[in-house]
Formats: structure tokens, sequence, C-alpha cells
């Protein structure tokens, strides 16, 4: 067996006294509590980033924590703007302006498509990382549904008003796909157009209407995955099929800050928000480096909407490996 200075190619530290500023990864042996010890990745948690120019709710998503991209919304339904880890800036605005609308792809290949203006649309928008250009036309209008994938190769489900349906896109035209098995609008999505995740919801066919279901797409058809802890609405996702993360939402006024981690078969409850919301947007391929943004956080004012940013992120911490 390889020992630890052949692997690492240096011999553990030893040392009377923890490093005071420790990497991912270090080792070392501690003298004085004779033990031995080292960093790795820490329970994720929620830290505040940068606002969004202009405060918006029923907004999309797109890109990564550290390149993302917002879209849409209410009140001004066309404005889009790129987050590059710390702040937001102005980009050109969408031609088509809505809100309640799906969002997915990169800050420089992102996808919107569907969403309301006055009725359900079918308009679809490709952005480039500096204009946005017409796409395909959607099969069926629909507004509050949830996304995954890419701007060559995405998927669009739930919604309203159709609910059940499933549309495929390859970077110029819709097709349709098999049908979600709870029908349900204001869900989340995550993954890709071939291993999508859809979860949470409105569904009209149950008591109460929010949803913990969540259901897997394998390219052709969606199958049950584990419920979420928490039935909620118009909640935010990020992440893959298998490594997912869902956040925000609806359960009671003004909103929830419940988060939860999904590995391919159950739903973990993690470290909330902290700002309570509904009908935000979210970005993030990734479960560990998630981004949430905008939604409304206020029961008493119908019109009022936050800029709030937020960031969700594994940081480093320091274990014991051994004691005497």
């Amino acid at each position: 067996m390889a020992t630890y200075k052949e692997i690492k190619g240096t011999s553990i530290e030893v040392v009377s006294s923890d490093p005071s500023n420790p990497v991912l990864g270090q080792i070392w042996y501690n003298t004085t509590s004779q033990t031995l010890k080292g960093v790795e990745l820490g329970a994720a948690s929620w830290s505040t980033g940068g606002n969004l120019n202009v405060a918006r709710l029923g907004l999309a998503g797109a890109g990564t924590q550290t390149a993302g991209l917002a879209f849409g919304g209410e009140p001004v339904a066309g404005q889009t703007e790129e987050y590059n880890g710390s702040s937001w800036t102005a980009q050109t605005a969408m031609s088509n302006g809505r809100k309640y609308l799906t969002g997915c792809g990169t800050q420089t290949a992102g996808l919107a498509a569907g969403g309301a203006d006055t009725v359900p649309n079918q308009t679809t928008e490709e952005y480039n990382g500096s204009s946005w250009t017409s796409g395909g036309t959607m099969g069926t209008g629909v507004q509050k549904g949830g996304a995954a994938g890419v701007q060559t190769a995405s998927l669009a489900f739930g919604g309203a008003p159709t609910q059940n349906k499933t549309e495929e896109y390859d970077g110029s035209s819709w097709t349709g796909g098999g049908n979600l098995g709870t029908g349900r609008y204001n869900l989340a999505g995550a993954g890709t157009q071939t291993a999508g995740l859809a979860f949470g919801g409105n569904s009209p066919s149950l008591s109460p209407e929010n949803t913990t279901s969540t259901e897997e797409y394998n390219g052709s058809s969606w199958t049950a995955g584990g419920n979420l802890n928490t039935a909620r609405f118009g909640l935010g996702g990020a992440g893959t099929q298998t490594s997912a993360l869902a956040f925000g939402g609806k359960v009671t006024d003004p909103g929830t800050t419940a988060t939860e981690e999904y590995n391919g078969t159950a739903w973990t409850t993690v470290n909330s928000m902290n700002v309570a919301r509904r009908y935000l947007g979210g970005a993030g391929a990734s479960k560990t480096s998630a981004l949430a943004f905008g939604g409304k956080n206020s029961p008493a004012n119908p019109d009022e909407k936050t800029n709030s940013t937020e960031e969700f992120a594994e940081g480093p911490t320091t274990v014991t490996l051994s004691g005497s």
C-alpha cells in the first residue's frame, strides 16, 4: 500500500499547535493533543452575494455561481443581468419581456422559454453572452414550468395550463417528450435533457396542492424519485439528477428558507437560506455551488420583490482523524 508521502510527495507535518490557515486536503499531527488532523469540506451553507440591480419575482436563471444569468420577471419583464461571483451587471434586454418563464444553459448560451406577458406564450429566446435572438416556438404556450439542460439540448416540463407536458429542444425546434406522472406548475428542475429532475410545485389533483413529488427523466419518460421533505411551490433548483439542490419556495407566507439536497434517491434537509422567498431565480450546474436571486418575500405587500442574492457552497473544516 502506498504511503502518504508517496501519494502527496511530502510527509505529514508534525506541529505543537494547529495551523492558523490550513487548506483543503492538508493533514498534520498535533503533538500537544496527540491527534492526527486534517481539513475536509464541511457542511454547505448560504452566504450573501451582490444584489440584483432590479428587484423582481417570477424570473428565470442560467449559468453558474461565478457566471450567472438572470432574466425576465416582474416588474421589468425584459431585464437581463449577468453575475460574476460578486456583482450583477445589466445587459441587453430580452426581445419579448415576460414573467414566470423557464430558463437553462450558461451565461454565454442561455435559453428562455415560455412565460407570460398577458397570457402564457410559446416564445423561445437564445442568449449569446451579449444579446437575445428568437429560437424555435414551443408546441404549447406555458408559464410557471420547470427546465433543465443546455441551449442546444434542453427540457421544459410542467407549468400552467398544460401541467404534465414535456418538450425537448435541440437548439432550433421543440418536440414532445414523455408526460410527467404528476401534472403541476410552479415546480423546479435540474439536470440534463436525458437525465432531468422535476420537484415540488402545485398540483390541482392533490389536496393540499403543494407537492413533495420528485420525478426523474431518462430522455423519454418520467419515473418517481424520492419525495421532498417539505412540500412547496415557486422554489429554485440547481445541480444534476443525482446531486441536486432545492431551495426557497412557498409553504406559508412569505416563503420558506428550507433547503434540501438530493442524492439520486432521497432528499436531506441542510442549512437554510438567509432570506425566505418564493418565485425566485436559481442557477448552478452543481448543488454545492448554487445561486439564488430575486423573488417575493413579503405577504403584506403583493407588489414587493427582493433583489437579494445568496450563494450556496461547502467550506473547509478541520476534523480529527485519530486520537491518543
